[in-house]
């Protein structure tokens, strides 16, 4: 195996590792996700086994992130902007969390609002 191409493997595989842990799983819990064992898991995890990319797209979805985002996790894609950042990861969040995102929001909106009118001449706030 090429030296750039092991640097690539050992890269997905921390980036999976530490995917697995930001979303509270265990070895166990994602290699019964993808129906393996949690030392193929472990495996994977280290770069001692290749992951197959099948499993890879069911791991990082099960983890809770959608395969662009794994893609620019691993530096291979740049954001396209922050919107359609913006827009995937809403669609990650429960009702609670965007209730609360649609608050800030909306105190975002009415202080930016009031900073307009706060610079427009007096003649134009009448």
């Amino acid at each position: 195996m090429a030296l750039t191409e092991k640097k690539r493997m050992n890269s997905v595989a921390s980036v999976m590792k530490r995917l697995r842990e930001n979303a509270g799983l265990t070895t166990r819990q994602a290699a019964g996700i993808i129906g393996v064992t949690h030392t193929t898991i472990s495996q994977f995890e280290t770069g001692k086994r290749d992951f197959p990319s099948l499993r890879i797209e069911k791991l990082v979805k099960a983890y809770g992130y959608t395969m662009e985002s794994f893609e620019k996790i691993l530096g291979h894609r740049s954001a396209t902007s922050h919107k359609d950042d913006c827009v995937t990861m809403i669609g990650q969040l429960d009702d609670d969390q965007l209730s609360a995102i649609r608050s800030i929001l909306s105190q975002m909106l009415r202080n930016s609002k009031q900073a307009i009118v706060a610079t427009e001449p007096a003649e134009m706030q009448q």
